[in-house]
Order: C-alpha cells, then structure tokens, then sequence
C-alpha cells in the first residue's frame, strides 16, 4: 500500500471516530426483528455488508482525465462528476433543483452549478510521471478516493457530499518529495462561464452562444470565496472554504475566483463546497455560508460519521446475492446512483441527472415521460420507497397544470400528461405528430402512485395524493372513450401508441387498452378501501366489463402477437411495411399488457395472452436495447435465461463508460467511421464516439467550411438502461405485483441466489437458494400486520410457518388453492416457512461477505473500472 493510501486507511478507522465494531462485526438482515435470540440454530443467512459492497467499488489503476469517466458522488441534492487533471482535479458541481426558465437558447434547462478546480502545483496525476494511482468509488461509504505517487509529490485525496448537510468535504494531503520536498503552491479556482445548451437535439441548437452564459459574480467574505449566478428566474451560490491550512484569495474576474494555500512541505488541508438556490431561500450566499459555519462548528469528524451512518442504514435496507458478480455489481451501482441523485425537490432527470461534466451541455433537454419513469422502476421492491418520493411530489405539485392540459384536450376535472414536459408544468412538443395522440403518460405515472401506498400501506398517502391523481387520470378516458353501439362495446379514437411518428390517427392502441384496464383496475381497489365514490367505481367497471378485447394475429417466424392498433376502419395496423411486428420499436408495446400495465405474468403461462407477449420477447433483437422494458417482461413472465440475454444485450452495447454509466441509445456505433467495416458493428464501434475524435454528427451538414459537429461535447450518461437492470434483477427474485409472493421466478439455471427485498403489502422477504435451485427456507418480516400470501416454492409439499425468537410458535395457514400458503401476521413480527418434511433438519447459517474489490471487471466490450495503462 503506498503512503497516501495508508494515511487514509489510517484515519478512516481512527482519527475519524468511526465506530468500528458497529460497522464491521457481521450484520443480521433480520436481527432486529426477531424478538429474541433463537435457542435453535437459525437458518437464514447473514450479511457482512461492509465487506459485501465493497467488491463492487469501482476502481481505475489509471487516472481520468475526461470528465465523462469521472466517478459521482453526491447525496441525493447536491453532487457532481470528478475527474483528474495532469495536476489535479476537475469537480462539476451540480444540483437537483437548478432548472432554469427558458431563455432565447432553450427550453427549461437543469443548469450546472460550478467548475471547481484543484490544482496542486506539480504533475501528480500526469500519466508520463506516475509510479503509482489508484482511484476508488466506495459504495458502502459514498466517497471517491483518490491515491498517487510521482518523483514530485504524494497524494490523499478523501471526497464525499455529506449525506445530510448538503455540504461537499474534499480531504487532501500531499506531500513533496526529491525536488520539491519543500512542496509546491496550491491553487483552488472556483469558477462558473456558462454554456450552450442543446435543446433541439444535436441539429437544431442555436448558432448564438450569448443566451447561456449567464451573469454570475464573485466575491469573497472573511475566509470564504464565493459565485453568484443570475439566470432567467433562478438564482443560486456556490460557498468554498478552506480549513487546517492559512489560504489568500483572489477575485480573478466575475466568472472566476481563487483560494491560493503557501508552499509548504505537507498540504494537509480541507475544503468545504456548498450551495444554496432561490428555491430553498431568498438569501442564497447567506444560507451557502452558514452551511459551511455548521459543519466547521460542528467538526469534520461529526459530519463524516453522520455521513457513513445514512449510507451504513441506508445499504442495510435490502440486499441482493446473484450468479453474475458484473450484473450484481451494476445492480448496487444503480442503487448507489438514486441515493445519491434522488433525495432532492425534483425527481432525476433522465438524460444523466447531476452526472453531467461539459459545463451546462445537456442533450434533449426536455424531460419526456418514458425515459423519466424508467430510473425509477423497481425502487420501491428494492425497500427504497423514498427515493420514488421526488418523483411523486413533483407530478403532484404540477397537477393543475396537467387538468389545464386535459382541460385543452376536451376533458374536464382530468389531467392529461405529454410524453414530453418540463417541471414547471408546460407540455412541451403535445400538438408534434408523434405525441398528439398518445395518453398513457397520466395512467402510468398514476401506477407510480398506486405502486408506492402497496409497498407502504400509507392510507395517508392513498387518500391525499394517490387516489385523487389515480380517479383524475381515470376520468379522462372515462370522457375520452366512446360507445359502438353494434359492438356493446367502448373504444378510443384517434389515438396512438408511444410517440409513434408513423401515424396519430389510430383505433385502439394495445397501450391504451392495458393501460385503461390497469388503471380502472387500481381506482376500483382504491375506491373500495378508502369506502368512496361507489358511482365512479360502478363506471369504472363498466368500462372494464365493455372495453375492446385485444387482437392478436400470427405473424410468420414469429407467432401470435398483439396488434399493435387498428386503422380507422378496424384492420390491424402496423408500423412495418411488410405488415408485421416490428421489433425494432424500442417502446415493446406487444409486451406492455404484462409491465408496465402489470395485468397478467407467470400464472397466466397456459393462456393466449401470456404466449403472445412470450412471442414477441424470445425475438428481441439483440442490438435494441434501449429504453425497452423487454428484460423486466422477461423475468415477470419466468423466463429468466431470456433475462439474462436480454441484460447481457444491454451491457454489452450499453455501458459505454468505466465508472459504469450507460447511454441510452443503441445507434451510436453509426457514426463511427468504421462501421461499414466490421461484422458487429453495434458490439465492435459502440464506443467509437466517445473515444474517437474524428466522430462527427452526420445530421450536421458539412460544407466547405464546416466538418460536422464534434461528438465529444455531447457525450452523456443516461439512467434509463441501469433502471432496466435494476428492476429487471429484482423480478428475477422476487414478485408481488398482484400481492402473491414469488420465490426466485426468473433465476437462470446454474445461478445461486439470496436476497432481502420489500413486496406490495409491506414485507420483507428473504431466501436463497444454491446452483441446484433448492431452496431451504423463507424468511418473511411482517413491516404493516397484513395478510401473506405466498407462492409456494415446493409444490406439493406441506409448509410450516412459524414465528421466529425465543417464542416461536407455529402459525396456522389457511390454503385456499393449490401451492398457496395464506396466513395472517402481525406488525414487526417475522415469520419463517420451511418444508414440513425438512422442519427438523438444521443447517448452518449462511455468511455473505466479500472481498474488497481492487481491479477493473470485464464483460464482454465493457468494463467497469480503468486498468492500469502507465
């Protein structure tokens, strides 16, 4: 281990006061909630969660000099992407809440914050000069460091966004050594210029690079350097104060200020970031400055350990064991990102949230509502219910804006949702040909609403937000819909499916059809538990018993599938020319009836149904992968070696950057120059627009003047491909979408398992199982007192449930069908169910721990990670 890596070791589990034997000794998941210690050897496993997520650090042996392969950090608010210099370090800082008002440039824009620049005097990162780097994102503690050696210097760098005090702690400590062990003058440049943004796509961006720059001031106070910045209607500060070490400033102009620390021979020192928007205060210097007051009053020590104990509970939550350790660790890498992006007034935007590094460069500025959703599939089963909150409350807030839009639609007391909009409510693109027409967004943000009172059973919630949003969406298709008298039956015209450019004058869409079903489904649940609107549920099941029957038709080498929709006059409509399914459409609406409309999955394999969306799945083209539920359809309908393609697909064509970020379009291996020279172009060039410089966007037009736009400046990540996977591995594990529980449905063959997961009705099971798929128990934690009702995992078997502690009892079932085990259960009480037959054989408790991850990983064409390349 060199120095630098050492020293940090040193005071993490010293100088800081981290309670060590709370952190480290091995873990019970469910401990806690057995009443007491049982005289019996207990079954279920145990978790040593520090050591387990630690194997999934991220870790790069070479440095990064590019912003896109930066490492993020943040704590649900405020973070941003840090990547290295030859001297240093680049820090974009970025915050949830910094949308923008339109201006003459753009639509309304999630602005950056700041450039924060660490420049230590000397080459300490530069490649030519390294004897050893050493990079880590820490998933268990939510820091990135950083660890050097060259001729000149020696480098610590400790960083993290502390959990709860939206306050960004940069730790460094370097220290000269041959020619410079006197040391070297250090320099931290605070700065803000503004950008382009690029609305439009990457075509129609305005040629004018004036609207983007803002009008930001610095300045400083006392020992703090501090920018301004005054957009359209948003104003923000950025605060940065040095501790441990005596620093000057320096105002260098009004985009850029400085903190310079004296040469010495060791620069051990702390810096403090912060900042504060108009959204939060009416003085947001004042409120950046006392931020950092606190934490200095209150010590570093303190915030850091505050820090490790939100993430140490926050890891305890769930846990999840798989066959593969690379989707495993994209897994906890995703968790890792929504803690750390979606605790904050306003839901992570899609297209690369606060992951972003050119300055205020975002592409597709616009939020639309596919993409949106798909980060946030999957949070509640993870036991992370309150990330899905910034979601919730911003679509609540906006709600008179979406009744004004149903309002315009010909819907009264409604609210209707474009696929594209912005969070101050403006509809952005509705009246556009491929959005026209299309009124699923309401229903399955509706979904979401109704998604999070199953898992937490909060009929406050229920009463006050979800079903009110849930009967709003509702009455737009209950105004929408019309009668076919002839056909006793209700049908939608004109319609269309999602942001289908081909045609907006389509007779009932496959996606509205399950959507309304799913819906109506939800409110008359809804209706039926709050005890109110007996008139509206009796609508609502009227149009369930009279809604159109879906049309499914057998195309060749394919099957039966779901039409699509209908032409005015009745006949199956399709996108392609040849008059089939057209797979290449990355929206999968023949698979919809399953996710997100939830209506049919594993026990529905013998009907037509569940063999027409099974069609339609086993022929996903590999190289579509983007933005399509098609994996979670996968693992909700059993199919799990299907699963597994379908993620490999995603990966491997996907995850186009080391730290583990994804893009989220598939036809980037298009502009590379090699593409038309290669077999698997959409495997082989993927990422040649990244690393390419010769790139150049082809919907530029050249001349001769102008070569194309560069496409460097607009590579991002993009959330949607990791919220896939997330949810995705989650169905693979456990489902409860209709309130049964299902145990390990979609598990590909050969994997062993283990999890502990939340499922509708509020609670929380664990199991496992080895390669051979047996499963020994089932652990089940009763967080609400409901009914259980469980998937019997040995069919034909008789089970036994049983309390768990030193008062066990056994608990009576009541089966009601074949392989179900229904029983009642009681608050906080945990309940265990074996085979009867192997009640009495005991088997020693499983320990999960790892090995702390020090090396890139490899799948396929991607990695994550960077190897050593010096």
């Amino acid at each position: 281990m060199i120095l630098s890596e050492h020293h940090f070791e040193h005071k993490r589990l010293h100088g800081m006061r981290i309670n060590v034997k709370r952190c480290w000794l091995f873990v019970t998941l469910y401990c806690s909630l057995c009443n007491a210690a049982s005289p019996d050897p207990v079954p279920f496993f145990q978790v040593d969660m520090p050591s387990y997520v630690s194997q999934h650090d991220i870790v790069y042996l070479s440095p990064s000099y590019e912003g896109y392969e930066g490492f993020p950090v943040g704590n649900g608010d405020l973070g941003g992407m840090i990547w290295c210099t030859p001297t240093g370090f680049k820090i974009q800082v970025n915050k949830t809440d910094l949308w923008d008002e339109p201006n003459k440039e753009t639509r309304a824009l999630l602005r950056s914050c700041a450039r924060l620049t660490l420049d230590f005097g000397a080459p300490c990162f530069e490649w030519l000069h390294l004897k050893e780097f050493r990079g880590r994102l820490t998933l268990h503690e939510a820091e990135a460091v950083f660890s050097s050696e060259t001729p000149f210097m020696t480098c610590a760098i400790r960083q993290f966004v502390a959990a709860q005090e939206n306050v960004w702690v940069i730790q460094c400590r370097n220290q000269g050594t041959g020619e410079l062990k006197q040391g070297a003058v250090a320099n931290i440049s605070l700065e803000r210029w503004g950008s382009r943004a690029f609305g439009g796509w990457y075509g129609g961006f305005s040629r004018d690079p004036e609207p983007g720059l803002g009008h930001a001031t610095t300045g400083t106070k006392g020992k703090d350097v501090y920018l301004v910045e005054k957009l359209e209607t948003l104003q923000f500060a950025v605060a940065c104060r040095v501790l441990k070490t005596s620093s000057t400033s320096r105002i260098v102009s009004k985009h850029r200020v400085e903190l310079n620390l004296k040469q010495q021979p060791v620069q051990d020192f702390t810096l403090l970031l912060s900042v504060a928007t108009s959204h939060e205060t009416e003085r947001p210097l004042e409120m950046a400055i006392a931020r950092l007051d606190e934490v200095e009053s209150e010590g570093i020590h303190t915030t850091q350990d505050r820090h490790h104990e939100w993430w140490r509970q926050f890891w305890q939550r769930s846990f999840v064991h798989l066959g593969d350790d690379y989707i495993e660790n994209l897994y906890y890498l995703k968790r890792y990102l929504m803690a750390s992006s979606s605790r904050g007034r306003y839901p992570a935007v899609f297209n690369g949230a606060i992951w972003t590094w050119n300055h205020d460069v975002r592409n597709w500025v616009t939020p639309h509502h596919w993409n949106m959703q798909q980060s946030y599939w999957g949070l509640c089963a993870q036991n992370d219910c309150d990330l899905l909150r910034p979601y919730l409350d911003s679509y609540w807030r906006l709600m008179d804006q979406a009744q004004a839009h149903a309002q315009k639609r010909g819907a009264e007391n409604a609210v209707l949702w474009s696929e594209a909009h912005d969070f101050a409510g403006r509809m952005s693109f509705w009246n556009r040909g491929d959005m026209l027409n299309n009124f699923t967004p309401a229903s399955q943000i509706a979904g979401f609403f109704w998604e999070y009172y199953l898992y937490t059973d909060d009929e406050t919630f229920l009463r006050k937000r979800a079903y009110p949003f849930m009967k709003h969406a509702a009455e737009f298709y209950l105004q929408y819909l019309q009668w076919n008298e002839e056909k006793q039956e209700y049908f939608i015209f004109p319609s269309q499916p999602y942001e289908c450019a081909w045609n907006n004058q389509l007779l009932n869409p496959i996606t509205d059809r399950v959507m309304i079903e799913s819906l109506y489904r939800n409110c008359i649940a809804a209706s039926t538990l709050l005890n109110i609107d007996s008139v509206k549920r009796n609508q609502w099941q009227k149009v369930l018993k009279h809604l159109w029957e879906p049309t499914i038709v057998d195309c060749p080498d394919i099957g039966e599938v779901f039409v699509e929709a209908h032409s005015p006059k009745g006949k199956p409509w399709w996108r392609s020319k040849d008059q089939t399914v057209n797979l290449n459409y990355h929206f999968s609406p023949h698979s919809a009836m399953v996710f997100p409309a939830n209506l049919i999955g594993i026990d529905d394999k013998d009907s037509r149904y569940f063999r027409a969306v099974q069609n339609y799945v086993n022929h996903h083209p590999p190289e579509k992968n983007a933005i399509t539920p098609d994996p979670i359809v996968a693992a909700r309908m059993g199919m799990g070696e299907k699963t597994r393609e379908l993620l490999g697909n995603s990966i491997c064509r996907q995850q186009h950057f080391p730290q583990g970020l994804f893009y989220n379009i598939d036809h980037w291996y298009q502009y590379s120059r090699y593409a038309k020279l290669v077999d698997n172009p959409d495997v082989l060039t993927q990422r040649d627009y990244v690393y390419d410089r010769r790139c150049r966007y082809t919907n530029i037009k050249k001349s001769a003047t102008h070569d194309g736009t560069p496409m460097l400046p607009f590579v991002q990540c993009g959330l949607e491909p990791l919220g896939i996977l997330g949810a995705a591995v989650n169905e693979m594990l456990l489902q409860s979408y209709d309130k049964k529980i299902r145990i390990f449905p979609a598990v590909p063959e050969g994997w062993p398992g283990a999890f502990t997961l939340r499922t509708a009705g509020g609670f929380l099971v664990s199991s496992e199982r080895d390669e051979k798929g047996q499963v020994p128990y089932i652990l089940v934690k009763s967080l609400l007192g409901n009914q259980c009702t469980l998937i019997n995992p040995w069919p034909q078997k008789a089970v036994t449930v049983e309390t768990t502690g030193a008062n066990k009892k056994e608990v009576p079932v009541d089966r009601t069908e074949e392989n179900l085990v229904i029983f009642s259960t009681a608050k906080h009480t945990a309940y265990l169910i074996r085979p009867e037959q192997g009640k009495q054989v005991l088997r020693k408790s499983t320990t999960y721990t790892g090995q702390r991850n020090d090396k890139p990983k490899y799948f396929q064409e991607a990695i994550l990670g960077k190897p050593r390349d010096f």
